[in-house]
């Protein structure tokens, strides 16, 4: 995936979406740093593959310690318990952030995905002794803008759109991810929404809330459409993952996470 890179400017003293989206990376980043040592939560994931009309849900209490991604996994009401990644992404995921995704989801089998390699965005402010007036982030691999809906409202909702340029698609291979838009909230500058796109049809949602002062994914959805060789042939699938129940334990609330 390809995320993008600072370079200075000097330039008026418009806010541009460049700076926007460095403020919200940063804000994110923060967030991200202070996560609670455990998080418990409640996930309902429903997977969908409309060609061959089939459909099912997952539900499952998840215990996980954040710094390593372990996780304890209950399908519910009375299923499979098991030690894992945190389903189907760790809740304190950054996804401001260079990442991987993992098997997001296997139609005909089980349905496991986890994100790794997470290493936030961070944007260094100007040093001291800078002689620009101003100081501007171009994104070197995105050209960004405000959607018609941003607003800059203090509690309003900043909402920008990334278009990769060509030669940055042109060098991707073929299971990147790439951002489409960001959503963060003026007051906190944290990401509300963050969504992307990528070959093949490919869509990756990422929606945040607020949980006794602790950002966490409240809902994910991804897509995408698997072809048959020769690409003769093609299924397309998408998971809707909706997170709930969240408390920040200061013990490991389960024995095999402590440690």
């Amino acid at each position: 995936m390809f995320v993008p890179h600072p370079v200075l400017h000097r330039r008026s003293t418009t806010l541009t979406p460049d700076i926007a989206f460095q403020q919200s990376a940063n804000a994110a980043a923060a967030a991200y740093a202070a996560a609670p040592a455990f998080v418990t939560y409640h996930v309902a994931a429903h997977v969908s593959v409309p060609s061959l009309k089939r459909e099912r849900d997952i539900n499952r209490s998840v215990s996980v310690r954040t710094r390593d991604d372990v996780a304890v996994l209950q399908d519910l009401p009375r299923g499979r318990n098991q030690i894992s990644h945190a389903f189907p992404i760790i809740p304190t995921f950054d996804a401001l952030s260079y990442f991987t995704l993992t098997g997001i989801a296997k139609p005909h089998d089980s349905l496991e995905a986890y994100v790794h390699d997470v290493t936030p965005l961070h944007y260094d402010d100007p040093k001291a002794g800078e002689t620009a007036d101003v100081v501007v982030i171009r994104l070197r691999a995105y050209r960004a803008t405000y959607a018609p809906d941003s607003s800059d409202a203090p509690d309003g909702r900043t909402h920008i759109t990334l278009d990769p340029y060509q030669f940055v698609t042109a060098q991707s291979k073929g299971d990147a991810l790439f951002f489409s838009d960001l959503v963060y909230d003026n007051a906190t500058k944290l990401p509300v929404h963050v969504g992307f796109v990528g070959p093949d049809d490919r869509l990756f949602t990422v929606d945040y809330t607020t949980v006794d002062g602790h950002w966490v994914i409240d809902r994910t959805r991804y897509e995408e459409t698997i072809f048959a060789p020769l690409r003769i042939g093609r299924v397309h699938y998408a998971v809707d993952a909706t997170f709930s129940n969240f408390t920040f334990p200061a013990t490991a609330p389960d024995p095999r996470l402590a440690g």
